[in-house]
């Protein structure tokens, strides 16, 4: 029951970043948004990859991702240092990137007794 839980939590903080970034993106000038068409796409993927991938995320995956800020993001910057544009390794950059988050967040847990 608590990992559906933390599972539609998950989602819902993604889907909130989504619609926030769709909002920002919607308040430029056409030409800045064709420019960012790219990046617009990538979103997308990463948090559809991310509805996905939720199903079999551990507890301690989901609960380090719904505690990172901006996590779409932070995904996004992420992938934007790896060399190709492939679907398998965009997946393969989130496995990565949320295995650091888990860390990160399994580390600070520790550090604050929770």
């Amino acid at each position: 029951m608590y990992r559906k839980r933390l599972q539609q939590t998950f989602c819902w903080k993604i889907n909130g970043e989504l619609k926030l970034f769709q909002y920002q993106v919607l308040q430029k000038e056409k030409e800045a948004i064709y420019h960012a068409a790219y990046q617009i796409d990538c979103i997308i993927s990463i948090y559809e990859l991310l509805l996905e991938m939720s199903r079999r995320m551990s507890k301690e995956t989901l609960e380090a991702a719904i505690a990172f800020p901006d996590i779409l993001e932070f995904l996004y910057e992420e992938w934007m240092g790896y060399q190709d544009s492939y679907m398998g390794e965009l997946q393969f950059c989130l496995n990565r990137e949320l295995g650091k988050i888990r860390m990160d967040y399994r580390i600070m847990k520790e550090e604050n007794g929770i």
